[in-house]
C-alpha cells in the first residue's frame, strides 16, 4: 500500500456549502464531465485504505461512490476543522493512530503526495501532524493527523476556534514541499473555487486553450480589432474560436426555411449541417442564458474543433483576461483603471499607463504581442 507497510486510512473533506460554485455540492461539480471527487479519488488509489467522505448535506448523491459516509460531529458548517475532527474520530474507531485529510476539489494532487507525507511523519515520530507545502504556502487541509488529537481540536471547536492555523500553532507540525518538481508550471494543490477556476483546471489538463477577451465601449472598434485579429492568426495556421455575446435577439436562420420552423415548433436543440458547415441553435427558456464560463467549456468539447486561441468579446465585466479597445473620440472612461482584469490597452491615443499600450493600427504588432503573451507557436 505504502512504504514502510503501513497503510493510512484518508478522509475526502466534501461538507462544504460551495457558495461560489452557485451553492452546489462542490465535490460533484463537473470537470470536464467528471465529478471533481473522482479526480481526488484517482490521485490516492492504491495508496491508502479504508477511504470515507465527509458530507453534511445530500448525502445519497455520494452513496454510488461505495465510500463510507462520515458527518460532522459537531453541527452548524463550522468550516474544515469540523470534517478533520469527524476523520480523526473515524480513524480512532478504527485503530489508527494517523489520517489523510484531502479536499474535494484538488484534481492536480502530487501522485507521491501519500508516499511522500509518510516519509516526513516516519522519519520524526514526535510529530503531531505533517502538512503538504507548495508555491511558498502551506496546505493544512491536505495533511497527515494524529488520530489522538480528537479531543483536543474538540475542545477547540466547542471553544470557538474555527481556523486551521489557530488550532495548529502550538502542535509539532512536519512539512512536505512539493516545489521540487520539475516542469510544472502550475500549484499541484490548487482549489477550484468558482466557474473561472474550473476554465483554468481545463487549460491545465490541455483541453481548452488560452483565451482573452477584447473589452471596450460602444463604437470603440472591438469587432474591427477581432476580424483583423483573426485574418492575422488565420494567415499563419493559428486556429482561432471566438465567442460574442449579444445584448438582444437575434436570429441565425431565416423565417420560412425548414430549420427554423423546427426550431419555432419547440426542437431543442436543433442541428443543421451540410458539407460546408454545420450549427447548433439551443432555445433558452427564460432566465436561462448561460453564463460566460459555460460557454467557454463548449471548447473543451466535441463536435467543436479544438482551436489554438479563443476571443471573447462584448464581457467586459467578467474576471477574464482582456485587452480593452480605447478609442478617444467615444468621449467614455479608461475601463482599466477600475478593471484589474486588463492586462493591456489597443488604443490610437497617447495614455499613460503601467500596463502595456498598443497602437490600435498597427495589428501585426499586436498579432505578435498577444501571441508571445499566451506562448502560441
Amino acid at each position: 500500500m505504502t512504504i514502510l507497510n503501513e497503510i493510512i486510512p484518508c478522509v475526502i473533506l466534501a461538507g462544504g456549502k460551495g457558495r461560489r460554485m452557485g451553492g452546489k455540492e462542490k465535490a460533484l461539480v463537473p470537470l470536464l464531465d467528471r465529478p471533481l471527487l473522482s479526480y481526488v479519488l484517482e490521485s490516492i488509489s492504491g495508496q491508502v485504505a479504508p477511504i470515507a467522505l465527509n458530507i453534511n448535506t445530500s448525502l445519497d448523491k455520494f452513496n454510488k461512490f461505495g465510500y463510507q459516509i462520515i458527518e460532522d460531529p459537531i453541527k452548524g458548517h463550522l468550516g474544515p476543522l469540523a470534517g478533520i475532527l469527524a476523520s480523526l474520530n473515524w480513524a480512532h474507531t478504527l485503530n489508527h493512530k494517523w489520517v489523510l485529510t484531502l479536499p474535494c476539489d484538488t484534481p492536480f494532487l502530487p501522485k507521491n503526495l501519500v508516499e511522500e507525507m509518510i516519509k516526513v511523519k516516519s522519519n520524526d515520530l514526535s510529530l503531531d501532524l505533517v502538512i503538504a507545502r507548495s508555491k511558498g504556502y502551506n496546505h493544512p487541509v491536505i495533511a497527515l493527523w494524529k488520530s489522538e488529537l480528537k479531543s483536543k481540536l474538540r475542545i477547540a471547536l466547542e471553544e470557538g476556534v474555527r481556523k486551521i492555523d489557530l488550532f495548529t500553532a502550538n502542535l509539532k507540525i512536519g512539512y512536505v514541499d512539493f516545489d521540487s518538481r520539475k516542469n510544472i508550471q502550475f500549484d499541484p494543490f490548487t482549489n477550484l473555487n468558482s466557474p473561472l477556476d474550473l476554465i483554468h483546471a481545463q487549460q491545465i489538463l490541455g483541453k481548452l486553450p488560452p483565451f482573452f477577451g477584447l473589452a471596450g465601449w460602444s463604437g470603440s472598434g472591438k469587432t474591427t480589432l477581432c476580424t483583423k485579429l483573426i485574418e492575422n492568426f488565420t494567415k499563419i495556421g493559428i486556429k482561432v474560436g471566438t465567442l460574442k455575446h449579444a445584448h438582444h435577439k437575434f436570429e441565425l436562420d431565416k423565417p420560412g426555411k425548414d430549420s427554423f420552423n423546427l426550431r419555432k415548433a419547440g426542437s431543442r436543440p436543433m442541428i443543421i449541417s451540410s458539407k460546408e458547415r454545420f450549427a447548433l441553435i439551443q432555445e433558452n427558456d427564460e432566465n436561462e442564458e448561460k453564463s460566460l464560463f459555460q460557454m467557454l467549456e463548449m471548447f473543451a468539447k466535441d463536435p467543436i474543433q479544438k482551436c489554438d486561441l479563443i476571443i471573447v468579446e462584448g464581457f467586459k465585466n467578467e474576471p477574464i483576461p482582456k485587452i480593452e479597445v480605447y478609442r478617444k473620440i467615444i468621449g467614455k472612461p479608461e475601463l482599466y483603471k477600475e478593471d484589474k482584469n486588463i492586462f493591456a490597452i489597443a488604443t490610437d491615443t497617447k495614455i499613460n499607463s503601467s500596463i502595456p499600450i498598443l497602437d490600435l493600427n498597427k495589428v501585426n504588432s499586436i498579432s505578435d504581442y498577444i501571441l508571445k503573451k499566451f506562448q502560441i507557436s
